[in-house]
């Protein structure tokens, strides 16, 4: 619950301290004379958006300072931040004019979001323009799912929602640049067909040019190779008279000198030269007795090498690697589309889980749904809906493509308020005051579930007067002997069954040029002045007073 509220440099306000206690708590006042303000206050600090609005206009920023019952949820939180704690939680907002805000819990700086979570488990606040929740039949969903007990379910299926909506993507997009590609596809592969089907050989080019020299001069090379082997091997030829000069030298090596020694190392160098000569011979021989040595065949197989090089704009050296380039991109596109078919497999993956969680997420919804119906009903009631019917629907999508990250269910909460009428939406049923009834309804009941010790009302009662003014002032009282309730009120009705009312005053001074507003907790005879102000509006008769009495004082 909510122990005290400290304001300072708010719209209006220099500075106001008020302690709270349990049971019903209402803010009166005229029209203007900033009822609202202490709730958006209260708001800022339990972490509404930045309201720049609220800083004074001489001020730079405005604190709001709001002191709580620590629960165990908080104290877990609390504990998580090593931030120490007492009985009591301190929750700070510094507004700044320029928009900024920072949070303090216990004087420790924190994030909005760890306001907002520790919020969550204490107050439930309901606005002037909060309706939006109940009137929006796709907000009704986030209704039922608020008094369900499946919030691992939930967070599963957001996850899951998540990483398909991000895999469809993907594969949308991979699909589209596979499209894209089709042509680039085409081009590469006719590429690399026509370079294979050359059949080319490393360093054919080279190859090729040298067996054209043999080609050319064929004749005159067998020629020259035939004297050649015929100077080296016929009698006393080069290579005989060789062996005999080695002979000779083999003589002398007895003599051990140095001098011999370097000889005959060179006189067997010259006889290994003259094998080697003889076997580079018979290679050329070779050469040119293969039938590829056709001069023909060579120029035709050079003219297809160097055509090719020059169509792809490449040196006829690096057409080889050029291939090599063009397969590594044409292997990339077939990987790509090697690579959807396995992110539709995990697609495939995770919508099979979803379907399983989202079944079982459209169970429990039925199952809450039944039990929310008959609280609810039961609330209504108690509010001067004896003929009104209330049920909460729930119908499965039908779409191939949509997997929502709250499941497949259209929840709508469906009213009629009398038993002939069909049953229809509350937007197109309830009137203004009724709507303020069945919101009161489904609040009371969704407080029970959340567990938290705090509701705040900004006019619930709007638009309603008379019996069901009564009857909204009951049910607030009602809630109030478990819960702490703050309600911005203009019904007499309400204002009666308060344990704690405040009435808001705005004066001015300084010659009216400037506004203060005051807020004073009124005793029971000053109770009695502000509600027979409420009954009658600026002049308060001793009618007004009795009847202001009679609220206050007689069971009704």
């Amino acid at each position: 619950m909510i122990l005290s509220l400290s304001i300072s440099n708010v719209v209006f306000i220099d500075k106001l301290e008020i302690d709270f206690q349990n049971g019903l708590v209402v803010f009166t006042g005229e029209t203007g004379a900033g009822k609202s303000i202490i709730l958006e206050s209260i708001s800022l600090a339990l972490g509404s958006k930045s309201n720049p609005s609220l800083v004074k206009n001489d001020c730079e920023s405005s604190i709001i300072i709001l002191i709580i019952k620590k629960n165990s949820l908080i104290e877990q939180i609390c504990k998580d931040l090593f931030i120490s704690t007492d009985d009591e939680i301190h929750i700070k907002r510094v507004q700044f004019k320029d928009g900024r805000t920072k949070s303090y819990i216990n004087d420790n700086l924190v994030s909005l979001s760890i306001i907002k979570s520790i919020s969550s488990k204490i107050v439930e606040l309901h606005g002037q323009n909060d309706d939006t929740s109940f009137i929006d039949q796709s907000k009704h969903i986030d209704i039922i799912d608020s008094v369900g007990n499946y919030k691992s379910e939930l967070i599963t299926i957001n996850r899951l929602s998540l990483e398909m909506n991000k895999l469809r993507i993907d594969i949308e997009e991979r699909y589209k640049k596979l499209s894209d590609t089709s042509n680039q596809k085409s081009h590469l592969e006719e590429i690399c067909n026509e370079i294979e089907a050359l059949s080319l050989e490393k360093d054919e080019e080279h190859m090729l040019l040298e067996k054209r020299k043999l080609a050319m001069g064929k004749s005159k090379v067998v020629e020259s190779l035939a004297n050649i082997k015929s100077i080296i091997n016929q009698d006393n030829g080069v290579q005989d008279l060789s062996r005999k000069i080695y002979g000779e030298v083999t003589n002398l090596m007895s003599t051990k000198n140095e001098m011999i020694d370097e000889l005959n190392e060179d006189i067997t160098q010259i006889d290994n030269r003259l094998t080697n000569v003889m076997s580079i011979i018979e290679r050329i021989q070779q050469e040119i007795d293969i039938q590829g040595n056709d001069i023909d065949f060579i120029e035709q197989r050079l003219f297809s090498i160097k055509a090719l090089a020059r169509k792809y704009n490449v040196l006829s050296e690096d057409l080889q690697g050029y291939y090599l380039q063009i397969k590594k991109e044409l292997n990339l596109l077939n990987s790509d589309l090697s690579e959807v078919t396995k992110i539709e497999d995990q697609y495939a993956d995770l919508l099979k889980e979803y379907k399983i969680i989202s079944n079982q997420l459209s169970e429990k919804r039925r199952i809450i749904s039944k039990e929310f119906d008959i609280s609810v009903l039961q609330e209504l009631k108690d509010l001067k809906f004896p003929n009104i019917n209330f049920k909460t629907s729930i119908e499965r999508k039908i779409s191939e493509n949509y997997f929502g990250k709250k499941g497949e269910d259209i929840v709508s909460i469906e009213i009629s308020t009398n038993r002939t009428s069909p049953l229809d939406l509350i937007t197109n049923v309830a009137s203004g005051g009724e709507l303020s009834r069945i919101i009161l309804a489904i609040k009371s009941v969704m407080s029970k579930r959340h567990q938290v010790k705090t509701l705040i009302f900004d006019e619930i009662d709007s638009g309603v007067s008379g019996s069901t003014a009564t009857a909204i002032g009951k049910k607030l009282s009602l809630i109030a002997k478990e819960l702490q309730i703050f309600s911005v009120t203009h019904s007499p009705q309400v204002a009666a069954r308060a344990n704690h009312h405040y009435l808001i005053q705005k004066t001015e001074y300084q010659n009216n040029t400037e506004s203060v507003i005051i807020i004073s907790e009124l005793d029971k005879t000053q109770r009695v002045e502000e509600i027979a102000r409420m009954l009658s509006g600026e002049k308060i008769t001793n009618q007004a007073r009795e009847a202001s009495k009679s609220l206050l004082y007689d069971d009704v």
